[in-house]
């Protein structure tokens, strides 16, 4: 039996889609011996390895309202808290640390002080989860040890290296298909729109990494920040990896 390791990229809402192609590959019988996640792909990363079913984690996906998880900040650092975001983590996430999950799992952070990126396998699991979901601006950047980390997207949305030198099979999954967006309407559209591009141009070069590449079909109709189509992000996901054909 070959090794599978599973890569999941960051990319907001629309990375719930994961949640649909987890699904999808668990129906073909594809199921990873190691995961490596970054920003939303390390939140669902987390709950997978944790032991979670993919229909668990949609339903806990449908039934959550994130928006009372994000409270406003002064602008000081970032425009938005995610303290309370912990709470959402402490409910479901019950291991302590990455260590202890059913599944051995990578959080890829990026170091704000020394400005590269670094894969995490141990460690506390949801102040890992929330470095590296936090998107600079938007998000304070987390204290871990003495440094900040922020959203490891901007570094590297595709973090294959943890995992490329122990597994046989790598499946890469991204979620941020390139589209041309009409306007603009204030700081915070500009804000995420750049740093959606340096998330995707550092994807490219990793594609070649993988030995199954996929994205899936029509995500550009979910706004990274549409929460509202959290029930479309999960089914394209699905829909896509259930069509395609896959020999391992």
């Amino acid at each position: 039996m070959k090794k599978i390791g599973i890569v999941l990229s960051g990319g907001a809402v629309r990375g719930l889609a994961h949640i649909g192609a987890l699904k999808a590959l668990q129906e073909k019988g594809i199921k990873p011996s190691v995961v490596s996640g970054v920003s939303a792909g390390a939140i669902v990363g987390a709950f997978y390895c944790s032991g979670y079913t993919p229909e668990e984690m949609e339903k806990i996906a449908l039934e959550t309202n994130f928006l009372q998880y994000v409270k406003p900040a002064m602008p000081k650092k970032s425009f938005f808290y995610l303290n309370h975001f912990e709470k959402f983590l402490d409910k479901y996430l019950k291991k302590e640390n990455i260590e202890d999950l059913e599944i051995p799992f990578y959080i890829c952070a990026t170091n704000l002080n020394k400005g590269k990126p670094e894969y995490f396998n141990s460690g506390n699991l949801k102040k890992l989860v929330k470095a590296s979901s936090s998107i600079p601006i938007l998000f304070e950047p987390v204290k871990i040890g003495n440094y900040s980390y922020v959203d490891g997207g901007i570094m590297n949305n595709l973090p294959v290296e943890p995992i490329k030198d122990k597994v046989d099979y790598i499946i890469g999954i991204d979620v941020n298909p390139l589209e041309t967006e009409k306007d603009f309407n204030n700081i915070v559209s500009i804000s995420i729109r750049t740093l959606f591009l340096a998330f995707r141009a550092n994807i490219e070069p990793r594609k070649n990494l993988c030995d199954l590449f996929i994205q899936p079909k029509n995500l550009s109709d979910v706004g990274l920040y549409s929460i509202w189509k959290a029930e479309e992000a999960i089914k394209k996901g699905y829909e896509t990896v259930k069509n395609m054909e896959i020999k391992i």
